[in-house]
Order: C-alpha cells, then structure tokens, then sequence
C-alpha cells in the first residue's frame, strides 16, 4: 500500500462537500480516496498520457538507421568503440 506523505487543505462549498460524501458513502470509501481517485483520473492521468506521447513522438521523429547485417559483428564493434576511452 502506497504512503501519502503529502497534505493539502481544499475549501468545499456545502453542496460540494454533500455530493462529494455521497458519492464515498455509495462507494463505501473514505471522503479522501474519491478526492485522489478523482485528481488522477482528471488532472495525473492526461498529464502522464501527454508525456507518453511525447515520448512516442520522439522516437517517431528519429531518423532511420540501417540495420546491421551481422547483428554479433556489430554488436562486437559496438563494445570495442564503447569501452575504447577505458
């Protein structure tokens, strides 16, 4: 279980604070658990699917590379190259 170590304080109106403990009432969780339910879907969620994107978008933008014919041989001459300033 993950621990929340991070507190803030939000001002409810009336009507929200209600509807809000209804919900975790018919849900049976704590007032709390909605609260962080609701954040990451709506706000953490969009954020992490935006940097995945981006990601994505990165390597889209990459420019080809050829494939070597001899995958041992390059990857030989890839660990020479890489452990030569050793």
């Amino acid at each position: 279980m993950q621990k929340y170590s991070k507190k803030i304080q939000v001002l409810l109106t009336e009507e929200q604070f209600q509807d809000l403990a209804e919900i975790a009432d018919q849900r049976k969780k704590k007032l709390g658990v909605i609260v962080r339910e609701a954040i990451e879907v709506y706000y953490l969620k969009k954020a992490n699917q935006r940097k995945v994107s981006k990601a994505v978008d990165n390597l889209l933008e990459m420019p080809e590379m050829p494939v070597p014919e001899n995958y041992q041989e390059w990857e030989e001459q890839y660990l020479k190259d890489k452990y030569s300033n050793i």
